[in-house]
């Protein structure tokens, strides 16, 4: 069987780490990454070795690139007459003018979070509307934290029947290359429910679902409080039992050291993950409290905001592209070629 030809518009912060998780595939092949300047990460992929066709999405913008040593391949519209799909990473905003030109090709294509609700088919998650998504052809990502969100929501549902579910997050202020951005010596609350409540009833109206936002001066992750409340009583030891079974969950413990959502970025360096990725995630075990009745469940997690959506991305491609029939399927050939366990 011939691998599926993916573009990936846009290198960035995520498409770039899209792009990789692209790669480690068996039945997907990167043929190529499109942008409009030297960027950093544009850059960074030069000097890295990596062969990845590089692409300009738009043509005045070549010489810019080239200028800076960039190799360039050809233009958008070279790129994407050789593939099968998209994935579109670009600035908020751009994907809703690129999925035009996507149409020109007749090219299904997955968008961002950043992109304003409604000009995609769905919000896709592959635990929640897989095969829903199947017949569609413009798929919309869940956000870092939704992301997150949904696959506890999910464990939950599924094993205890979720009824309701209360997220307060403490949200990174910025990457750590956008020093362009705040806060400083200030924490941020937004109204509530904040967006990660009204993307997730798009995909699981039957779960009540309320979320806070306080964004805080600092860069290596998202933190967020879980409040489960579940319609069948449960345990700790059940509800850790869960969670270790699912591969995009890891539970850290304290006691070992992860005292810190900078700890676990530290020690994903340390274990050699390209930039400190995971694409997990980390719950702190003990964290995870029931309250009297065993129907409350609370836990506080970590969001890993730059790579966690890549597993979701790959589900994606292989839903628009009929590649496996299940969500099962699909995201245990993703979790096997991203090595998650």
């Amino acid at each position: 069987m011939s691998k599926k030809r993916v573009a990936v518009v846009g290198y960035g912060t995520i498409g770039e780490r899209i792009s990789d998780g692209i790669v480690l595939q068996d039945d997907l092949e990167l043929a190529g990454v499109a942008d409009i300047s030297p960027t950093l990460p544009v850059r960074a992929l030069v000097e890295s070795g990596k062969d990845y066709p590089i692409y300009c999405s738009i043509p005045e913008k070549r010489k810019d690139l080239e200028n800076a040593g960039i190799p360039v391949k050809g233009l958008l519209d070279d790129l994407l007459e050789e593939v099968d799909i998209v994935v579109d990473a670009t600035t908020p905003g751009i994907g809703a003018k690129n999925k035009e030109v996507y149409k020109k090709f007749a090219l299904p294509a997955i968008f961002q979070a950043g992109e304003k609700r409604g000009f995609a088919d769905a919000i896709f998650s592959p635990y929640f509307n897989y095969q829903k998504c199947r017949e569609l052809k413009y798929l919309q990502m869940f956000s870092c934290n939704t992301t997150g969100i949904a696959r506890q929501a999910y464990i939950c549902d599924s094993g205890f029947g979720l009824k309701e579910m209360i997220c307060l997050i403490v949200r990174r202020a910025a990457d750590i290359s956008e020093t362009h951005k705040g806060p400083v010596d200030a924490l941020l609350p937004q109204e509530i429910p904040s967006h990660q409540a009204e993307d997730f009833i798009h995909v699981a109206p039957h779960i009540h679902t309320i979320t806070g936002v306080i964004t805080a001066p600092v860069c290596h992750g998202h933190a967020t409080m879980m409040i489960f409340e579940v319609g069948k009583k449960t345990s700790k030891e059940e509800i850790v039992e869960v969670f270790n079974k699912e591969p995009r969950i890891r539970l850290f413990r304290l006691q070992d050291g992860f005292i810190s959502t900078s700890h676990i970025f530290d020690y994903n360096r340390d274990r050699m993950s390209p930039r400190g990725d995971m694409y997990e995630v980390p719950v702190w075990e003990e964290t995870i409290y029931l309250d009297r009745e065993g129907q409350r469940i609370y836990s506080i997690n970590m969001i890993p905001q730059e790579a966690i959506v890549v597993p979701e991305n790959i589900d994606a491609i292989r839903c628009l592209l009929g590649l496996e029939d299940t969500p099962e399927e699909a995201m245990e050939h993703t979790n096997r070629c991203l090595g998650l366990k």
